[in-house]
């Protein structure tokens, strides 16, 4: 019996590939158009991976990933079946003419990816606003929405995005005065891709984005938070012959703001936190048939300032310096509508940190670090049917349970992407 349960289950596994492998054949589609965060993970949190997910930071990409509708189905939230997840996002673009497209993003504050117009509040300033002065019932943002557009001119293609959220939290007690609490947050980002050449192409782009905060008590100043993050990033494509390219990249973000507190006496400025961040690395896309391996090592720097106050403590600074970061990941089309993928993170880096000494003295201590949550082997699997696409991180748990698998209850796919090419 179970002998005849194995051969109709693998003649039906079969026919269910030829199936599959002759729509594909018979709709032609473009599948080098799929992907989404879960695949960039699954190849090593991989920064020279060309996505769909890049074009929240380029728009000029749209031209590349145009007649498409994805987004992120992310993690689960609990270990149990629940609706919802961590990490969603939906997106779209499409062909309006010829060379325009058109698209949106709808993002949450739990947006992964690099940073870009559909990251909400990355370095907390509503939070943190809401700890510091614990009396604010500030909201913290969240259902980030974005509007991109790019235009394509010969090989050239340019592209403009713009986003926007907002909160508020508002009292009117019948006996005295009220209180006003609001945030909000205005993103453009703005970027171009094209061919130089038959061998260069190159990508640039650039990020802003503007999280400020207000409340108002009575018969006080107002209190008010703003905070500026600026990204500019860039990648060239150089093809020395049709398998081989190399892939240059550099970015860099800065953070800087500054606060107004508010009170019965009036108007305190204060400068907020700033942050620096580096990254320059050298990757290589090697391709040859249905397999691809991208990846390479980069130099990594972040500086982080805490303002002096005059009196109690001096500026103080952490800064981590890592060499080398690694980011490597390959994919292998296995069958027409099946891909697998595998991929390495890591990293080795140098802390320094500053702590109060005296108001006018710092103690620093410097150590090395790895990453052992975050780095190690990623894997994943791509599926493809009919212009929809699946791509999912995998549970690499699942490879070392063996037959458990028949009856074990861990999650198979930790991280979901999801969507449909027309």
């Amino acid at each position: 019996m179970l002998k005849k349960i194995i051969l109709i289950f693998s003649l039906s596994l079969i026919s269910f590939s030829i199936l599959l492998a002759q729509d594909e054949t018979k709709t032609n589609i473009d599948y080098s158009k799929s992907g989404g965060f879960a695949r960039i993970k699954s190849m090593g949190n991989n920064p020279f991976v060309l996505d769909p997910t890049n074009m929240m930071v380029n728009p000029a990409l749209g031209s590349i990933y145009n007649n498409i509708i994805f987004g992120d189905l992310g993690t689960t939230i609990a270990s149990n079946f629940e609706a919802g997840g961590i990490g969603q996002f939906f997106a779209a673009n499409f062909n309006v003419t010829e060379n325009l497209t058109v698209g949106a993003t709808l993002s949450r504050k739990d947006f992964n990816g690099s940073l870009s117009i559909s990251n909400l509040d990355p370095f907390g300033l509503v939070r943190e606003t809401n700890n510091a002065l614990s009396s604010l019932g500030l909201v913290e943002l969240d259902n980030n929405w974005a509007i991109m557009s790019s235009y394509l001119i010969g090989n050239h293609s340019f592209g403009f995005g713009i986003s926007y959220s907002s909160s508020n939290a508002e009292t009117k007690p019948a006996t005295s005065g009220g209180t006003e609490g609001n945030a909000s947050q205005f993103g453009l980002n703005f970027g171009y891709f094209g061919k130089i050449n038959s061998r260069i192409s190159l990508e640039v782009s650039g990020v802003l984005l503007s999280p400020s905060t207000s409340f108002q008590r009575p018969q006080s100043s107002e209190t008010k938070f703003s905070q500026s993050i600026i990204s500019i990033s860039g990648r060239a494509f150089y093809k020395t012959n049709s398998k081989f390219t190399i892939i240059p990249f550099g970015k860099v973000f800065k953070t800087t703001g500054s606060g107004d507190l508010g009170d019965e006496e009036g108007i305190t400025t204060t400068d907020l936190p700033s942050n620096l961040a580096v990254q320059v690395g050298l990757g290589v896309s090697y391709k040859t048939g249905s397999f691809n391996f991208v990846g390479g090592p980069s130099f990594e720097y972040l500086q982080e300032k805490t303002p002096a106050v005059s009196g109690i403590a001096p500026e103080l600074s952490k800064t981590s310096t890592s060499f080398p970061a690694w980011n490597v990941g390959a994919e292998w089309e296995m069958i027409t509508w099946l891909t697998a993928r595998l991929g390495y993170n890591g990293r080795t880096s140098t802390v320094s940190t500053e702590t109060v000494a005296s108001p006018t003295n710092t103690n620093e201590s410097i150590t090395t670090i790895y990453d052992p949550i975050n780095g190690g082997i990623t894997l994943g699997v791509g599926f493809k049917f009919s212009g929809f696409f699946l791509d999912a991180t995998v549970n690499e748990d699942i490879l070392r349970q063996g037959l458990n698998n028949l009856g074990g209850g861990g999650a198979t796919f930790a991280y979901v992407s999801a969507g449909f090419i027309f």
